[in-house]
């Protein structure tokens, strides 16, 4: 490895826990655009693939847990127990939340991936490889103890902070009511126009580093591409997201009127 790279002992710290084996803990932290400029060193993707697999089940456990508490809310009353413990599983098990933990604790200071890699260093407003991490972290430390989840169940409840989060009843109550920003978008649109819109992610750019893509999407409403609003992300999921966040804001500021928008994608206020 890099003797620029900060060691595994860091990442040890941060997270509590101590690896036995070092060769392992160190695979869990590196990406595969380094190991593309480093053939001798394993990446971390297999490594995710399981740990999103350990992570799911962790997080669905414990769901089942606490839902002979939760149940008694009226909120959940017309809720199926299968709708509410997905859709919490769903906020817990994704990029967003992983990466929000990774970049609190700073943990991708302390990895190794490629300078060139255009999602180095990415933090919360569009992931990066904070949440891959995480998941590989989760799956090396299940090896490490020779394929016993129970100290990769710590790490998981310790490290996201799941505890608290579930023993936050009003938390849970948002995070299952709440619209992602395509519905809240497309809600509003019926509710004002009584049609549903349209909604398409033009690829503006989509930049090759190795193997790592980055892609930048536009955002055409009814046909009409919003000017100025774009996402940015390490995959299309996590551009699109960021775009219709914006692409809302956007029409609220001409009060959802696309004719405002015209050919040359200037904006009439």
């Amino acid at each position: 490895m890099d003797n620029h790279n900060p060691s595994l002992s860091k990442i040890e710290k941060i997270i509590g826990y101590q690896f036995n084996d070092k060769q392992l803990g160190t695979s869990a932290i590196t990406t595969r655009a380094y190991s593309n400029e480093h053939p001798q060193c394993p990446d971390n993707q297999a490594l995710e693939f399981l740990g999103d697999a350990i992570l799911s089940f962790v997080t669905a456990e414990l769901l089942y847990e606490k839902w002979s508490r939760l149940k008694n809310n009226k909120v959940f009353n017309e809720m199926t127990p299968e709708f509410v413990m997905t859709k919490m599983r769903q906020e817990v098990v994704n990029n967003q939340y992983l990466a929000d933990c990774a970049n609190s604790y700073n943990l991708c200071d302390f990895i190794f991936d490629s300078a060139d890699n255009p999602n180095a260093g990415y933090n919360s407003s569009g992931a990066g490889p904070g949440d891959d991490i995480i998941e590989a972290l989760v799956a090396a430390i299940y090896f490490d103890n020779e394929r016993s989840i129970v100290r990769a169940k710590k790490f998981i409840v310790d490290f996201l902070n799941l505890s608290d989060l579930l023993e936050d009843e009003k938390r849970i109550i948002e995070l299952v009511t709440r619209k992602n920003p395509k519905d809240r978008l497309i809600h509003k649109y019926q509710e004002l126009k009584k049609v549903t819109p349209s909604i398409e992610y033009p690829v503006i750019e989509d930049q090759l580093v190795g193997n790592t893509h980055y892609f930048v999407l536009g955002l055409l409403i009814e046909g009409k591409l919003l000017p100025g609003i774009t996402g940015s992300g390490p995959n299309k999921a996590l551009a699109e997201y960021e775009a219709v966040e914006k692409g809302y804001q956007f029409l609220e500021k001409i009060d959802w009127d696309l004719r405002k928008v015209v050919a040359d994608q200037t904006v009439i206020l």
